[in-house]
């Protein structure tokens, strides 16, 4: 089983043992008041972020993780992925959306990357 794959079938790189996390976020309309009180509400309900890292991809694998992504290659911005849910102890599908990609090009082939490391992106349920 894929760690994290897209509802057409793509199956992304899994994370290096120990390299990503996961993050649940509450988001919170409020602040202090003069007594330095909380005051304020959750606004709608928590948020799944998972962090992906990579300390190598070959070309082809980083072509295939952006490419998820890119509109001009057919990808998208927001995507439907499976992805392993903490709250629920089980994989499930859900809407996100992609952060910053990064990553270090590494030996290159006539101006060409032989292959890519520290790959960065994270994943925010919409």
């Amino acid at each position: 089983m894929a760690w994290i794959e897209t509802d057409s079938g793509v199956v992304l790189p899994a994370p290096e043992m120990g390299s990503g996390g996961i993050t649940i976020a509450t988001v919170v309309d409020g602040g202090r008041n003069a007594n330095g009180d909380f005051i304020g509400s959750v606004v709608g309900e928590d948020k799944l972020k998972i962090e992906m890292n990579f300390e190598m991809l070959s070309p082809q694998q980083m072509q295939q993780l952006l490419a998820v992504f890119d509109r001009r290659q057919g990808g998208s911005f927001v995507n439907r992925f499976r992805v392993f849910d903490p709250r629920v102890q089980d994989f499930v599908w859900m809407n996100m959306y992609v952060g910053d990609r990064t990553g270090v090009p590494l030996v290159l082939e006539h101006g060409v990357p032989a292959a890519w490391s520290q790959v960065k992106a994270n994943l925010i349920q919409i």
